[in-house]
């Protein structure tokens, strides 16, 4: 069985390097081996910004594969501004795009309700998940990368910090995890 693809936007990476300062955990996170985690250019430029550390970039990096591509935004330039384009959610879009048309096990991270409404409208029957950061952790929970504990410990830390979601979905994974068996 192949690993599902992991997709996530740079708000994924920054808030575990720069909102909950727990890069740990995101290193947890990708060296599991249960996700292949890729990016694009434009994502993987944003996260080299957020990034001073050269020893915790390079380990965050070798485990994100480079998705190459030739200016897939093109194909939504009618749909999006050129500041959209110029973002990275809109490689999360397009790159979950393809998987989706090529039946690919797919995990979209994307926190910005508007691009994940997008996404899910232009999907319509996906062959993966389109989650947010939180939601992620969740199934982190769920899919044993995070005891319990651990996990109901980093949604609290996003709940703290500065990361943008509104506390009652925090809340709501939260008793999800607390209710999972184990």
């Amino acid at each position: 069985m192949t690993l599902p693809f992991a997709i996530p936007d740079t708000s994924f990476y920054g808030c575990f390097i720069g909102d909950i300062e727990r890069p740990d955990h995101l290193l947890k996170i990708l060296n599991t081996g249960k996700f292949k985690f890729i990016a694009a250019k434009i994502i993987r430029s944003e996260i080299e910004r957020k990034l001073t550390d050269a020893d915790l970039k390079q380990k965050i990096f070798q485990k994100i594969e480079m998705f190459s591509y030739h200016e897939y935004g093109e194909i939504l330039r009618p749909l999006f501004s050129e500041e959209e384009i110029n973002k990275g959610e809109h490689e999360v879009i397009v790159i979950t795009y393809i998987l989706n048309f090529k039946e690919e096990n797919f995990i979209a991270i994307l926190d910005d309700k508007p691009q994940k409404n997008f996404l899910k409208k232009l999907i319509q029957n996906p062959s993966g998940v389109i989650l947010g950061t939180v939601g992620f952790i969740g199934l982190c929970a769920s899919g044993h990368i995070f005891e319990k504990e651990e996990a109901i410990s980093v949604l609290i830390l996003i709940k703290e910090s500065k990361f943008r979601i509104e506390g009652k979905i925090i809340d709501v994974v939260i008793q999800e995890i607390s209710e999972l068996d184990r």
